[in-house]
């Protein structure tokens, strides 16, 4: 079994490995590999590994550039995602080979920071492969208007009347870490993404916020709006209440979804207060957070760490 960087050839196996365990239709996760890895802001940065036994594609690991924000500079950050072992060569220890890979010197790989939000079956290896668990994303919901979201569809409505998501700029606080928000980003991201998203921004004054938001639907008739991520160029908590005060009046105003609802790291305590100010209810769920590299090890302060659900490849 040779543990190495990914080949073109390999592609079709590749894309053949993720439609046997997700039942993908033809040619939708080839498309979303392309996109995904092959665009110009992806290509030259980011590591693909497969495990092989002889010519076959056993199994692949990538971590994909994701630039994190701190201090005014963008860090040289990566997600670890897409990890897949093939059914028939599973329990062999693969995926923790692949997950060391990035150590060898062959490798050729250099990072600050690893960042990664795994599933349940593959959170234990990432621990036994040392890295932090600091935080996990707790989910907080809002009722807005569950009544009248069963006769309406508040996504074609917010649309219409918010019109087109614009690309944008916006540096956060520069305490904070955050993932960059630049125009180059948004290009590369929405290239392979497909659904309802929105942006809602926030001023007072030379204070600026922005929100990115979703809409999707659980169970055919609950409509939900989803704030996937909070950016905010300044943290007192007054400006952060307002913020999210005037998103529920926007959103109620424009469309009638059933709940909002967002992720947050809990131990940033400017966000908790916000969303007990604002209403929003805690719920038992949750999203692991897990981060590896020189910055993770120097960390003293894991609550100026602003990570959400639109954070996440898969937003």
């Amino acid at each position: 079994m040779t543990i190495q960087k990914y080949e073109d050839w390999m592609r079709p196996q590749v894309v053949a490995l993720f439609d046997l365990e997700y039942g993908t239709p033809a040619g939708e996760f080839d498309n979303l590999f392309v996109n995904f890895y092959e665009h110009e802001f992806q290509r030259g940065k980011c590591i693909r590994i497969v495990a092989l036994d002889e010519k076959r594609v056993a199994g692949f690991q990538s971590f994909f550039y994701w630039p994190l924000s701190h201090g005014g500079k963008t860090l040289n950050s990566f997600q670890s995602g897409n990890s897949l072992v093939h059914p028939d060569y599973r329990g062999k220890g693969l995926f923790a080979k692949m997950l060391n890979y990035i150590h060898e010197p062959d490798s050729g790989f250099s990072f600050d920071v690893l960042i990664g939000f795994p599933v349940q079956a593959s959170y234990n290896s990432f621990i036994r492969n040392k890295w932090h668990n600091p935080f996990n994303l707790q989910w907080y919901v809002k009722a807005l208007n569950p009544l009248f979201s069963l006769i309406t569809s508040p996504e074609a409505t917010l649309a219409k009347k918010w019109g087109e998501r614009k690309r944008i700029d916006i540096s956060c606080n520069s305490s904070l870490v955050c993932v960059a928000q630049t125009k180059l980003y948004d290009a590369y991201r929405y290239a392979y993404q497909k659904g309802h998203y929105y942006r809602f921004e926030f001023s007072e004054g030379e204070k600026h916020a922005m929100f990115e938001l979703k809409a999707q639907r659980r169970k055919k008739i609950i409509k939900e709006i989803i704030i996937g991520k909070f950016l905010s160029t300044h943290s007192d908590n007054g400006f952060v209440r307002e913020a999210f005060h005037a998103l529920t009046k926007a959103i109620k105003k424009n469309a009638s979804f059933t709940i909002m609802s967002i992720a947050i790291n809990p131990l940033n305590t400017t966000l908790v207060t916000a969303m007990d100010e604002n209403k929003f209810k805690k719920i038992d769920r949750n999203i692991y957070f897990i981060a590896k590299g020189p910055l993770a090890d120097a960390v003293q302060d894991w609550g100026n760490w602003c990570m959400y659900r639109a954070d996440i490849d898969t937003w």
